[in-house]
């Protein structure tokens, strides 16, 4: 690693969180301007419909506050192809991780670019609290419950799900943990180990809103409230939550256009050692240590520094000594200069791994907007603490934070039980001043939308159409740009092309379904007007070799075979290519059977026949016409065909890897002729779902909805040979999760749980010569993957499947019909009708073996040759 290269800042260009009383970044950050605080108490009957038993409620020192996330329980499989069945016994913190990391990667206009790519995952979680709350796990079962079990699952589900190619780190630091894979983000984006990198952690305290037990010299509060660096602070209160940053080298989000929103300058991490009186207690020498680490780290003036958020978990010893590292970091750096300090534990709760994401969040968006939040349950100094001289002060209000002699700068720091002290630097993000002010943009604009269900593209369409009324003209193309390559494509959609935020908003309100995916048709007709549109050039390159007084069928082969082309370039892999009259020979020519200039001059000759035909003009010509065509043919190479072609001309369809024939060709002419030159056979076809390819080009409009029928359609475009080129990522609404409940903790939980005995499927004494087969297969796949209604040509790998789910179904199988199916079989067989097959395979040959035993038994086997 270069030096240059090891001390560049890196950006964070996108964030997503759900922390108590908020599910997203603009929400948390309301709240904190609103000064609210979510450590909820419960009333007793609150408590007791929650399920805190009877026993727990009288304890003297029971407190009914916590910091909770609402709808913990709530999860949408589908979306990341995961079974009910798997997504009851996940890990809700793994849960909650999955779906923020989409959000994240939106938040950044990335989730559409990550697949495949460079892109780290360092994170970490709580205690997985859920898993001892379930029944123990039948036979078959563990490996299952084994992989949802382990928090270090947590960064490779990410990666696995999202295709995310770059390293995927477990991190666990306790209480440190989210600045800790900030720290180690930061440092793969700079070693070049990544291109995009996600830090965040997640922790989730069950059983969830339930309160705790304080006890006699423990750090949680016996009074419910947390009150940072207060003299009437008595404790912690725990919170639920999830935090995930999306950070970049700064270099590559500038060029990339990306939203940035703060800059990391600096980070470090140590730990105490055994300088502190105890394994869990703090020393002020470490912490100093970190904060002097992260600072050099960061290259910047330590006294611009106007504010750190800090870890303040309102403990009468660790507040104390924070601030006393602090105050120690400042007097070896010589800064006195003013400093507020915050934190935003009293608001949302310790949120254990997670905590370390909630004030690294708010840092940002404090450094981003201006103004500092205050800090809730803060009245008066702790008298322990001593900050004269030294520039800090605790903020108790909200108040704006602006210096116009250098960009805001922040500080962040989390600590840990066990001593390893995480500090992290950032700043406001200052871009150069634009060359020249970017211009009102009116051209028409394609914008992709889709979603994994119609309810959830319902969802998206009225959330985006909410946020278009705000858009100024200039960031108009951000939010194409930002819906072509920021967002991941789901199976429905729908794509619009609009000329203005308030065209498009109302095409959003209109009640038009999303399309499913489906065969790519496109029609290659020559006869309409052969005139590619004045905006299309930056679309579409011009046909070489079609000169302006060239003939109305050549020009229109050129540009029907350069829209081809073009399209392949961009990502489109037609289906069929329907082909009407003289298009058969651009449609052989684009599929690869006809040489491109042999194609042009077939095409140019029955053009001309079917002008004559249509005028009246000599039939003679026609033979002349005809005859050469028909030598030109024979003379020419022909290859298969890599796309199928239909000519409705002739009624024929050539599928893929056929070779069409001289005569097939000379077919299509004499159709035309005896047809007085009219598009036989093909008038009355409708083309709603096959658009014309030269009709597209006679316009920006027409070529862009083109572009949009493909991609709706299933086609993969390559969005970056369309884009604007001054296009920026901009923020737009996330993708709206399916809340569906997937939770197996039973209602009530034996204090004392017994093992439960595994359910099987059905009695292995059922004689599986009279089972129906299929059937069979079939209940095992609704119970092992919790679906229903489950069909015989139902895909394994689409209900959420996978190898360790494959290993249930073999173990259930194997239990109720006595036989042993390879995995590898398994899954080749895919469906419930092909997996019943090889069971029935396997019972044919047990049969077989038990009449041949049966006949060894009772007769003497002669010998034979093999």
């Amino acid at each position: 690693m270069s030096a240059q290269r090891d001390r560049q800042p890196v950006a964070v260009v996108g964030m997503a969180c759900r922390f108590p009383g908020a599910r997203d970044v603009q929400t948390y950050w309301r709240n904190l301007l609103d000064g609210a605080s979510f450590l909820t108490p419960l009333t007793d009957d609150e408590a007791r419909a929650k399920g805190v038993p009877d026993g727990v409620r009288g304890l003297e020192r029971y407190v009914s506050v916590s910091g909770a996330v609402d709808g913990i329980e709530h999860f949408d499989a589908a979306y990341f192809g995961i079974s009910p069945a798997e997504a009851a016994v996940m890990d809700p913190q793994h849960r909650l991780f999955l779906e923020e990391t989409v959000h994240a990667l939106e938040h950044a206009g990335w989730a559409g670019r990550a697949s495949g790519r460079r892109v780290g995952v360092f994170c970490g979680s709580g205690e997985n609290r859920y898993g001892a709350l379930l029944p123990s796990p039948g036979d078959g079962e563990s490996s299952h419950r084994g992989m949802s079990d382990a928090p270090a699952m947590l960064p490779l589900r990410a990666s696995y799900h999202l295709d995310l190619r770059g390293p995927s780190v477990f991190v666990s630091s306790l209480c440190s943990t989210a600045l800790t894979a900030v720290h180690l983000a930061r440092r793969s984006l700079l070693a070049d180990d990544c291109d995009v990198a996600l830090a965040g952690a997640v922790s989730v305290q069950l059983p969830h809103e339930h309160g705790y037990v304080a006890h006699d010299g423990g750090v949680m509060s016996p009074g419910g409230a947390l009150r940072p660096f207060d003299r009437t602070a008595d404790g912690t209160v725990p919170g639920s939550g999830v935090g995930i940053v999306v950070l970049r080298r700064l270099d590559d989000a500038v060029r990339d256009g990306d939203v940035i929103h703060a800059v990391i300058h600096g980070t470090a991490l140590n730990n105490d050692g055994a300088d502190r009186q105890s394994f869990a207690a703090p020393s002020v020498r470490g912490q100093r240590d970190v904060i002097l680490a992260a600072l050099r780290e960061a290259q910047v003036d330590p006294g611009t520094i106007g504010y750190v958020e800090a870890h303040g978990t309102g403990t009468p010893l660790g507040d104390p000594i924070e601030l006393a590292a602090l105050v120690e970091a400042r007097g070896q750096l010589g800064v006195t200069a003013p400093c507020a300090v915050g934190a935003v534990k009293s608001s949302v709760g310790h949120l254990d791994s997670a905590a370390g994401m909630a004030g690294l969040i708010k840092a940002i968006l404090a450094v981003r907007e201006g103004v500092i939040p205050a800090t809730v349950g803060h009245t008066w100094l702790n008298p322990a603490v001593d900050l004269a001289a030294s520039g800090l002060y605790v903020n108790g209000e909200r108040r704006p934070w602006s210096d116009a002699s250098h960009p805001r700068r922040a500080a962040v720091t989390a600590l840990s039980v066990g001593g390893t002290n995480a500090h992290v630097v950032l700043g406001q993000y200052t871009p150069a001043p634009a060359a020249d002010p970017r211009a009102e943009a009116t051209q028409p604009y394609l914008f992709p939308l889709s979603a994994h269900t119609p309810a959830a593209f319902q969802r998206l369409r009225e959330r985006l159409a909410d946020v278009l009324a705000g858009l100024t003209a200039g960031t108009w193309p951000d939010v194409a740009h930002t819906l072509q390559a920021g967002r991941a494509p789901r199976e429905l959609r729908r794509a619009y092309v609009a000329s203005s935020p308030a065209e498009l908003q109302a095409r959003l309100k209109d009640d038009t379904a999303p399309v499913p995916q489906g065969r790519i048709q496109l029609t290659v007709d020559l006869t309409g007007k052969a005139n590619a549109a004045p905006s299309l050039p930056g679309l579409l390159p011009l046909p070489e070799g079609a000169p302006e007084n060239s003939s109305g069928g050549e020009r229109a082969f050129l540009l029907v075979h350069a829209a081809l082309t073009t399209l392949t370039g961009l990502g489109v892999v037609p289906d069929v290519l329907v082909a009407v009259g003289s298009g058969i020979f651009p449609a052989a020519a684009a599929a690869g059977a006809l040489d491109r200039d042999v194609a042009l001059q077939c095409a140019v000759r029955l053009e001309r026949v079917r002008d004559i035909v249509l005028n009246g003009g000599d039939l003679s010509v026609c033979d002349r016409e005809l005859t050469s065509m028909e030598k030109e043919l024979a003379a020419a190479r022909r290859a298969p065909l890599s796309t199928a072609v239909r000519c409705v001309t002739t009624e024929k369809t050539f599928p893929a890897g056929s070779v069409p024939s001289v005569e097939d060709f000379l077919e299509v002419a004499h159709v035309v002729v005896m047809e007085g030159g009219q598009e036989a056979g093909a008038a009355a076809e409708s083309r709603e779902d096959r658009p014309d390819v030269l009709r597209a080009l006679a316009d920006r409009d027409s070529w862009l909805a083109l572009l949009g029928h493909c991609w709706e359609r299933g086609a993969d475009l390559v969005w970056d040979a369309v884009r604007d080129p001054a296009a920026r990522t901009t923020v737009l609404p996330g993708y709206p999760f399916e809340p569906v409940r997937h939770w197996a903790v039973p209602e009530v939980v034996d204090p004392v749980r017994q093992q439960s005995a595994p359910v099987a499927v059905a009695s292995a004494a059922l004689a599986a010569d009279d089972a129906d087969v299929l059937a069979e297969v079939t209940a095992i796949w609704e119970a092992v993957l919790g679906v229903h209604d489950v069909t015989p040509d139902a895909s394994f790998f689409a209900l959420g499947g996978h190898s360790l789910v494959a290993a249930q179904i073999i173990a259930r199988l194997r239990e109720r019909f006595a036989v042993r199916v390879p995995l590898g079989d398994l899954l080749d067989a895919e469906t419930p009708a092909g997996m019943a097959g090889l069971v029935e395979e396997r019972l044919v040959s047990a049969r077989l073996y038990t009449e041949l035993s049966a006949a060894d038994d009772t007769e003497t086997m002669g010998t034979f040759e093999l």
